[in-house]
């Protein structure tokens, strides 16, 4: 059955229902993000992992021009909470960030641990043994919050600006421990020639959460709805995880 919409109201009513996917928006989105393997990272010219694959698919669904661009994650978080049309990628959503940013997802699930340097952390049995460690972390991201609410202090922290250096320290012993989930440190370990037995799983650090794709509060509405119904569909149909897939073998 055909329904007609008569009058200006049911005109734009339709304009923006239909816009919901298939329409091009001209307001281009720009995409920041960290180098994070298997996640999001550059692989010379072209930023590659399983976030951007999955917003790079959302953007075609939507009609979205989207830009990439891989710089320190300090950087790309401050971008997308001071420019509109912005968004900062692989984000945790937590309560500290809600009202920073407008979210789109959930993307993938959030589950982190820390692990720790084999021949430095034998003796680490719980939360409390790790503020007697150095821990490294990158600067403003959601896992040295995740170590503060347990107990943590800032002290143990040694500060560093993308995960590929925070392993790096880990794996020359400048640090004890870091924190990723077991997709990323397995991804990493492999693709730096590391022996899995360089680190051990010491505890989990957190669960049940998410990531998502943060966009600046400024950011046009139509644009945000329509990238949230993109991301709806891929994941409807399968594609989320067919993306994962191609990354984790």
């Amino acid at each position: 059955m055909t329904v007609l919409l008569r009058g200006k109201k049911a005109g734009l009513g339709a304009l923006f229902g239909l816009c919901a996917l298939p329409c091009a928006w001209a307001t281009p989105l720009a995409a920041y993000t960290e180098e994070w393997p298997p996640y999001n990272y550059a692989e010379g010219k072209e930023v590659k992992g399983i976030s951007t694959d999955i917003l790079r698919a959302a953007c075609a669904i939507a009609k979205l021009q989207c830009t990439f661009q891989v710089v320190p994650w300090a950087r790309a978080y401050k971008t997308a909470s001071h420019v509109p049309n912005t968004v900062v990628y692989t984000t945790a959503r937590k309560p500290s960030r809600e009202k920073e940013f407008l979210w789109v997802g959930p993307i993938l699930p959030r589950t982190t641990w820390v692990y720790g340097n084999t021949a430095q952390t034998q003796s680490v049995r719980d939360f409390k043994d790790l503020a007697k460690i150095r821990i490294g972390v990158v600067r403003e991201e959601a896992a040295q919050q995740d170590l503060e609410a347990v107990g943590v202090p800032p002290s143990a922290f040694t500060v560093q600006s993308s995960n590929a250096d925070v392993l790096r320290t880990l794996t020359n012993g400048s640090v004890d421990a870091m924190v990723d989930t077991e997709v990323g440190m397995a991804w990493n370990l492999r693709n730096a020639g590391i022996a899995p037995s360089t680190v051990s799983k010491l505890m989990k650090l957190t669960d049940g959460g998410a990531y998502y794709f943060a966009l600046n509060l400024n950011s046009d509405a139509a644009l945000v709805k329509g990238l949230q119904a993109a991301i709806d569909k891929l994941r409807r149909e399968g594609k989320i995880d067919a993306i994962q897939r191609q990354y984790i073998k």
